[in-house]
């Protein structure tokens, strides 16, 4: 084994020297703050100083979190925020310290996750005396709490602070006449309401919590009229409720058929409608339109009752032409693509109306030059399920059925009909014999097991990494589909054993998304009360080692 040379060692262990020294200079200035904390109780400017330094400390540090456990720093900070004889502000700044702690270190989180700390959160929220602020910072300490934290989830419900965050939720909307009532700022009143959804996201889902689900059904009455009152400049609402909506209905047939019957799908149904009918011309209703998409697809998501009976709507063809929109990003296809392959898996009638309106030649090019593979294989799908549709363009059957439709305009060139769907079976036909050859050449390759079950898509959650698609594969499809040792791959002719069993992977993983941002607007709105008030102070309260700056509160130790 070749010996490393000695200006290699020499410098190892000057990283390790400095690193110790690093964590010497941070444990002492930790435990200088804690006693500033301590023995400065009269003086609340410098014990909220000492909070936001160890708040820049332990701010994405999880080992700086430890230090500061281990000396017994999290119980001081958390009895702190509950102590009645501190300044208000200092209980604010400890609670949002707390919010930092639990978010870099798993262990603190776990520490905090005890019934008395919900039942305290519970209490602060319904207090009508204390200050929205110290409320807003209450729900951002408690969404963390319940972030992917099943134990958190289930004390939220216990304590009735699931309940309480529903009754906030309801009562305290931006655009309500009753919010205003609350605080004569909305623009506060907005960065409450939104803490409260984002809190409420975080106690239904992520994990799933069907219990905590069945129990915000409650809110869909409200939400119904809502959707019905959101205007369009209030995008940042819109998403919020749409967030809600998808977490709480999200793989849960009887939370779905819930929103169904309260009204909320058709509202939010027709929402969409209205906005991709104007997509084209504008960027946000084609922004708002891909938001009611996603929440779409988790409310119908593997319920073919419930999308079956968006037929009547026209969802299909309005979600075509958002899919053609100019303004529509690329990177919101897949959403749209997925919400389309849930409504013509759904019923013959969807696939019809995507044949009719003309989207097949779309979705065949998105399917052969689309450089995402996700897109690719939602575009296959769709092609499976609209195959029969497709045989069936001109039949006798389809055109009674199409007479029968009042609403529906008549065929103004049938032979035209059955020329393009001859070309698309062709096309279809081709690809799928293309595919399955090239599919079945990398098996012999690889030697990877088979599978006769048909074609299902291969999971998107990001612990399943997909294969990456070879530039000069860009226009083809054989890489798109390849067979790996837990991918199925289609097989010719079979039409109807095709499932999208990625659709409800990617809408959790699209919902988490929007969750991180909800959290990570939440957090932001927080922190931006505490730098303001820094600012309005004239101090430093950013702590920096490399820097070698000293807040007030450190240089009054002699530190």
């Amino acid at each position: 084994m070749a010996l490393k040379p000695l200006s290699h060692i020499k410098g190892e262990m000057d990283q390790t020297v400095a690193c110790s020294n690093s964590r010497y200079t941070i444990r002492t200035d930790l435990s200088l703050l804690l006693e500033c904390l301590k023995f400065q109780m009269k003086c609340p400017d410098l014990q909220k100083q000492a909070l936001l330094t160890i708040h820049s400390i332990c701010e994405n540090r999880e080992d700086n979190v430890d230090l500061l456990r281990e000396m017994g720093g999290v119980v001081f900070v958390y009895n702190l925020s509950k102590s009645s004889i501190v300044h208000s502000d200092v209980k604010e700044t400890a609670l949002f310290t707390l919010c930092t702690l639990a978010e870099a270190n798993v262990y603190c989180k776990n520490s905090l996750c005890r019934k008395e700390t919900f039942a305290d959160l519970a209490g602060w929220l319904m207090k009508e005396d204390i200050p929205l602020t110290q409320k807003r910072v209450s729900v951002y300490l408690l969404s963390v709490l319940v972030a992917s934290n099943k134990s958190g989830q289930t004390l939220a419900q216990t304590t009735g602070c699931l309940d309480i965050l529903l009754d906030l939720f309801r009562t305290t909307f931006p655009l309500s006449t009753n919010a205003t009532s609350i605080v004569a700022n909305v623009t506060h009143t907005y960065q409450f309401w939104a803490s409260v959804s984002s809190a409420l996201c975080g106690c239904v889902n992520n994990p799933q919590n069907e219990e905590g689900q069945r129990i915000c059904v409650a809110a869909f009455p409200t939400i119904k009229m809502w959707l019905q009152q959101i205007a369009l400049p209030h995008t940042e609402i819109f998403q919020s409720v749409c967030s809600f909506i998808a977490m709480t209905v999200a793989n849960n047939s009887c939370v779905q058929e819930s929103f169904s019957i309260s009204g909320g799908l058709e509202t939010l149904t027709h929402s969409l409608v209205r906005l991709a009918s104007v997509a084209d011309t504008s960027v946000l209703s084609c922004q708002l339109s891909v938001i009611l998409s996603k929440t779409l697809s988790a409310c119908i998501a593997d319920n073919p009752v419930l999308a079956s009976g968006l037929a009547q709507h026209g969802i299909v063809p309005q979600l075509f032409s958002l899919l053609g929109s100019p303004n529509l990003d690329p990177k919101d296809r897949l959403s749209v693509l997925l919400t389309l392959g849930h409504c013509t898996e759904a019923s013959e009638e969807h696939q019809s109306q995507l044949v009719q309106c003309g989207g097949l030649p779309l979705i065949i090019t998105l399917l052969t030059e689309d450089t995402s593979e996700e897109v690719r294989r939602a575009a296959a799908f769709i092609l499976q399920t609209c195959k029969q549709a497709t045989m069936s363009l001109g039949m006798p059957g389809l055109i009674a059925k199409h007479r029968e439709n009042e609403n529906a305009e008549p065929f103004r060139n049938m032979e035209s009909f059955r020329n393009s769907a001859r070309e698309l079976l062709l096309r279809i036909d081709q690809l799928e014999k293309k595919q399955a050859k090239e599919a079945e050449d990398e098996q012999e390759n690889k030697d990877i097991p088979t599978s006769t079950e048909g074609l299902v898509l291969p999971s998107l959650s990001p612990t399943l990494p997909l294969p990456l698609q070879h530039k000069e594969n860009i226009k083809t499809i054989p890489t798109a589909y390849r067979q790996t040792s837990t991918h199925k791959r289609i097989e010719a002719g079979d039409d109807n054993n095709f499932k999208l069993q990625t659709v409800r992977n990617m809408i959790m993983k699209e919902n988490e998304s929007d969750l991180k941002n909800m959290s990570s607007i939440t957090k932001n709105m927080s922190s931006s009360t505490w730098e303001e008030k820094a600012e309005a102070s004239g101090r430093d309260e950013r702590y920096s080692v490399n820097k070698g700056t000293r807040p007030q509160c450190l240089l009054v130790y002699g530190h």
